[in-house]
This record gives C-alpha cells, sequence and structure tokens, in this order.
C-alpha cells in the first residue's frame, strides 16, 4: 500500500535523494525546507510517516517532532529522524521527542526500504486495531442501548410492589446493569405482606433471565391469595423449564400476616435468616431448608414453611451471598460472623440494614464489588385489621361474570391438596367493578372455607392458638388430619346477582361436620388469636346465617357501582 510520506531537510540535495528512493519504491512524498514549512505541511496534508533532519533552521527536528506529535485528530504515525550525529545522547533525544527510530546520513537506500517496510507494517496492524477497536466500541454502545431499554421493560414486570413501606429497609446493589439479585414486595388480600428475596447463578443478562417469570409468577399468585406452597411450586416449574442447566435461583420468601402476628418463611438454598426479638434484644438463624429454584424436576418438588410469632417487637434480616463474600484487597471475605456480630452490636436500631451496609463498605474499602450486593429488613407492619389492600396488581380490566353461579364440591382427595380461593376470586374478579373489593372478597371466602374446612371436616379447635406453641400444634394437627382423612367434603357456591345500584354475592357451603353453636362462639368473641374470623365476617357482610346446626352457612355481600371500600 502506497505511504504519503513528509521529508523535512534543508540539505536540498539529501532531500531530493531520499524523496527519490521513496517515489521509486511507490510511496509520495511531501517536501519541507525548514522546520517551520515542515509543521505547516503536516497540519496541511497528514502523511502516514515523517522523515526529520536533526539539524534545520527556524525550528530544529526535535522541535517539529513534539510540535507534530501534539496533534489531537491524527492517527499514530511514525517518525524517522535523518542525522549525521554519532553521540549517544542525541540519538537518545531523537527517540526521547517522540521519534520511533533514526538513519544516518548518508542515507543507504536498502536501510532507508527495510525501515519504510517494517514501519508501514506497523501501521497496517494499527489500521487494523483501531478499526476492530471502533467496531467493538459500536457494538458496544449498541450493546448498552440494548440493555438499557431492556432494563426499563424488565423494571415495569419485576417492580418492587410495596418494598417502600415504612416497615422495610432495603439495600439493593446491583454489580451490572442486569441484577442477578431480585427483592419483590406485595401486599396479601386478607392483609399483611408478602416479600421475596431472589438470587440467580452469575451476573448480568444470564442472570436476569429467570426474574421475569419469578416477578410475574409472584405478583399474579400473591394477589390472587395463593399460598406460598403453591406459589413456589409453580416457580419452580417454570424455572426448571426455562432456565439453562447450570442457572438456578436460590431464594428467601416470607409472609407477615398482620392480623394473627405470625410470620411464614421458606428458604431455598440462600444464606441464613435471621430472626430478630427487639425487646429481649435475641437472635434466631432460619436456615436453608431446600435446593435452589430450577435444580428440583416437578415431580421431586416439595415445600415445608416455618412459621414464627412475629409481633411488633419483630424483625427479619434476609441477605444474599454477596454481603457475606463481600472481599477485602487481601481476598478476606466479610463473612457470616462479622454480619451477626454487627447485627447483634445494631440490634436495638429502626435501620440495621444501613449499620450493615456501612460496615460492610468499611470493609471492603474501595474495592470493586464482585457480586450483587442485597439486604433486606422487614420490622411488623403498621396495619390494622380494617385496613385491607386495594391494589390492581394483576387484575383483569375486562367486564366478566356478572350473573352468575360459580359451584365447586370439593371431596376427601382434594381438600388436602387444592385451595378453591384463588379461583373463586380470580373469576369474580373478572368483573372490574369487584376489583376494589377483592381484599373483602378474599377475607370473606377465606374465612368462610377454612372454617368449614378446618373446623367443619377436621374438628380442629382454634382456642389451640394461643401462643405460638398453640399454632405449632394446631398447623400439625392440621397436617396429621388432612394427610388421614376417609370421608368428608365442603360444599361452595358464590352466586353473583345484579342489582340496580351494583350488584350482590351470595356465599353458600356446606360441609359434613359436626357443626358448632354459633352463639355461643361470638358470646365467647376473640380470645388472643382465636374467634377473630367470625366478628370480621358480620363487620364485612350484609348478613351471615348459619343452618343445621352450624355445618351450613349462608353470607351475603352487596356492592355498589364507584364504591370503594375502605
Amino acid at each position: 500500500m502506497p505511504l504519503k510520506i513528509l521529508i523535512a531537510d534543508d540539505n536540498t540535495t539529501e532531500r531530493l535523494i531520499l524523496s527519490k528512493v521513496l517515489n521509486n519504491y511507490g510511496h509520495s512524498v511531501i517536501q519541507a525546507s525548514d522546520g517551520k514549512e515542515a509543521i505547516k505541511l503536516f497540519q496541511q496534508d497528514k502523511p502516514d510517516m515523517v522523515f526529520l533532519d536533526v539539524l534545520m533552521p527556524e525550528f530544529d527536528g526535535y522541535e517539529v517532532a513534539e510540535e507534530i506529535k501534539k496533534s489531537p485528530d491524527q492517527s499514530w504515525f511514525p517518525i524517522i529522524f535523518l542525522t549525521s550525529l554519532t553521540e549517544a545522547h542525541d540519538l537518545a533525544k531523537c527517540i526521547d521527542v517522540g521519534g520511533d527510530d533514526f538513519v544516518s546520513k548518508p542515507i543507504n537506500k536498502i536501510i532507508i526500504k527495510a525501515k519504510v517496510d517494517a514501519f508501514e507494517r506497523i501501521l497496517n496492524l494499527y489500521a487494523t486495531v483501531e478499526d476492530q477497536r471502533e467496531r467493538i466500541q459500536y457494538h458496544h454502545e449498541h450493546l448498552v442501548q440494548e440493555q438499557e431499554a431492556a432494563k426499563r421493560i424488565f423494571n415495569n414486570i419485576a417492580h418492587r410492589g410495596c418494598l417502600e413501606s415504612s416497615n422495610i429497609n432495603y439495600h439493593l446493589s446491583p454489580m451490572s446493569i442486569f441484577n442477578g439479585d431480585l427483592m419483590l414486595a406485595s401486599k396479601l388480600p386478607m392483609g399483611g405482606m408478602r416479600l421475596l428475596l431472589a438470587d440467580f447463578t452469575g451476573h448480568g443478562l444470564p442472570a436476569a433471565i429467570g426474574a421475569m417469570p419469578t416477578s410475574e409468577i409472584f405478583y399474579g399468585m400473591t394477589t390472587k391469595g395463593f399460598s406460598i406452597p403453591d406459589m413456589m411450586t409453580e416457580m419452580n416449574m417454570r424455572l426448571y423449564n426455562v432456565l439453562p442447566r447450570g442457572i438456578f435461583c436460590c431464594v428467601i420468601v416470607i409472609d407477615i400476616d398482620s392480623l394473627d402476628e405470625r410470620m411464614t418463611i421458606w428458604n431455598a438454598g440462600a444464606p441464613d435468616c435471621y430472626l430478630i426479638n427487639q425487646k429481649t434484644e435475641t437472635l434466631e438463624r432460619i436456615n436453608s431448608c431446600h435446593l435452589p429454584l430450577g435444580i428440583q424436576s416437578p415431580s421431586k418438588f416439595k415445600v415445608d414453611c416455618k412459621s414464627f410469632e412475629f409481633g411488633r417487637d419483630h424483625k427479619i434480616i434476609a441477605v444474599t451471598d454477596g454481603i457475606i463474600e463481600a472481599e477485602q484487597a487481601d481476598g478476606s471475605m466479610f463473612g457470616e460472623n462479622r454480619m451477626v456480630a454487627c447485627i447483634e452490636e445494631n440490634i436495638a436500631e429502626q435501620d440495621i440494614c444501613a449499620s450493615l451496609m456501612s460496615s460492610v463498605e468499611t470493609f471492603t474499602g474501595n474495592i470493586e464489588q464482585t457480586d450483587d450486593l442485597s439486604l433486606l429488613e422487614v420490622s411488623f407492619p403498621s396495619v390494622r385489621e380494617d385496613e385491607l389492600p386495594t391494589d390492581h396488581l394483576g387484575i383483569s380490566e375486562a367486564t366478566g361474570v356478572s350473573d352468575s353461579i360459580l359451584k365447586l364440591k370439593l371431596r376427601r382427595k382434594s381438600l388436602g391438596t387444592f385451595d378453591p380461593i384463588p379461583l373463586f376470586l380470580q373469576t369474580l374478579t373478572s368483573c372490574k367493578e369487584l376489583v376494589p373489593h377483592r381484599a373483602r372478597l378474599f377475607t370473606v371466602l377465606s374465612e368462610l372455607y377454612n372454617n368449614a374446612l378446618d373446623h367443619g371436616v377436621l374438628g380442629l379447635d382454634s382456642k389451640l392458638k394461643q401462643d405460638s406453641s398453640g399454632f405449632a400444634k394446631y398447623y400439625q394437627q392440621r397436617m396429621d388430619r388432612l394427610n388421614n382423612i376417609s370421608e368428608g367434603y365442603v360444599d361452595l357456591s358464590v352466586d353473583h346477582r345484579p342489582t340496580s345500584d351494583g350488584g350482590q354475592l351470595v356465599f353458600e357451603l356446606t360441609d359434613t361436620g359436626a357443626g358448632f353453636d354459633i352463639d355461643k362462639v361470638i358470646s365467647e368473641g376473640s380470645k388472643t388469636y382465636s374467634g377473630r374470623g367470625l366478628p370480621l365476617l358480620f363487620k364485612l357482610c350484609d348478613s351471615i346465617e348459619y343452618l343445621e346446626d352450624g355445618s351450613q352457612v349462608k353470607a351475603i355481600y352487596s356492592w355498589r357501582h364507584n364504591d370503594i371500600p375502605e
């Protein structure tokens, strides 16, 4: 490839000889007779290579080299000094001022050709590298734009729900545009809230593959009232089918029941959680009890949740492994022991999350993080029993069933494996006018069905639920009796009748239990955690009627157009 070469030499003869040699090799030559002209022609013609005589009038070769090397818009070019100097320090100065080589006078055409050919190869290599760099830069910028656009879409789907609630402190620090950690929160239809902290294998886009289906399932099933086992079973099945092998999801999911002051938690492959009692200043460790999501096939997947007392003196803290594995410059990790010590030191604080993150940052210093850092701290939610959530996440606005009867009869095998509440709630709230009533309808359906199943078919006594040990005993009896049920059923129907100003829902349930004395239950009233359901039902419904000694119930709930329940 012919080059454009600038020759600057005040000796006309030597300049013409070098010019002739270079022309014979196919290169074009620009000639300057002094340093000033050399600078002007360089800026004007932007040559590929420069030959500079060291000793010239106006500006010598050293000054010319320093000046033309300042050109901001010129790509790399070699400077070869022409010199009759022989002192080592003079030759070294040629390199110091920006020269790349030198040729002794008088010139030797064989040496000139060898040096020009060598630098031509370097120029070609440099041009190739520059072209590749520009292509890489273009594709990188294009990729970043695509990822940022995808991130905006991702954030709209995997939004954080009620994560900004006053009872939640959190830290979420991704190490790339896409976050391998996922933190979600949503109000439960019956009050309280559900939270999820997930950590997908790896970082960036590959780690975020499962985040969208996880978020979709979380919000869709939470707002419809599905239990943690139902939701996690669906989530595992989706991730098992979607995620490439080698990518899985460690997850912690927490339900906080603000009415019964209980917490239900399931930890699958994540670091230990810590249940804090700020009144007694004690910690209880809750470790992982299951493999991460996406590893086990749906046929082998099981969910066994743990239940704890969780009131106004309690907090729960959950982290991803990025916190524990945060490193110092020498490679030592923050570690679980240091994290627990920090929690214990700040156990009475309102914002333990901030203290813990400050400790992590002090430990790591200015070292760039090597993992996503996520920490979740949750206190008891400030929700009264009459404050039921009315968010519309996941609810269709299309008009649905508004003049119909829904019926379902669950016999012994179905009673232990199927929850009819989400099915009924989803069908009813397909009628857009009932969307604002979703939380109340969930409460009515849940109380009526659970009374029919627990106290009717299974014959459980809610008076057991006086303390944490009573709760554990109650749910153990419930599980045992469901597993060993030999007969019985619950018959459930909902009649949705239009009225002139809205509609009326008539709930009718019949069970095979022995029944109960409704007047006695009402007269005894609520005692600690038991007996709350019936007063709440009477408050929400227009009327409730118990027949057949309590084994049959009829409840009526009315609604009006544009009516938003408080």
